[in-house]
């Protein structure tokens, strides 16, 4: 599990309503091509992300665990190689918002050491994409 904090000089609503809004994803998260909502974005609701990972192109469908504007947004992947959950909580921070982000994923699925590469490599660019959301929404 990884779990990290970030410092965000936007509102909780300015920030959940870029971070729910699937079609932003290709440009903040490294790999994802494109992402589309299937109805109405709410708390059970499922969307496909496509991404490049592993050498080759995913199809993901991830389902919104917990939606709650504009303090969580929770999913978890419904069918992926390797499954994870992610859990976002929004709260204010001065004038702008502390974004928690945890995640977690099961690597164990891939052969002995190939989990720990990808388990590591997994963990610095979740870092990396939230740290191009926060550029992207103070830009």
């Amino acid at each position: 599990m990884t779990s990290t904090t970030f410092e965000i000089a936007r509102t909780p609503e300015e920030v959940f309503a870029y971070l729910t809004d699937v079609s932003n994803l290709p440009s903040w998260q490294s790999g994802v091509h494109s992402a589309t909502l299937d109805g109405e974005l709410r708390a059970g609701a499922r969307f496909v992300e496509s991404r490049h990972m592993l050498g080759r192109e995913l199809r993901t469908t991830i389902e919104i665990e917990g939606y709650d504007p504009p303090q969580l947004f929770a999913l978890r992947a419904v069918d992926s190689p390797v499954p994870f959950r992610v859990h976002h909580e929004l709260e204010p921070s001065g004038g702008g918002t502390r974004l928690t982000v945890t995640g977690e994923g099961d690597a164990g699925l891939l052969p002995g050491f190939a989990a720990g590469i990808m388990a590591k490599r997994a963990e610095k660019q979740f870092r990396k994409d939230f740290e191009r959301l926060k550029r992207l929404l103070e830009s």
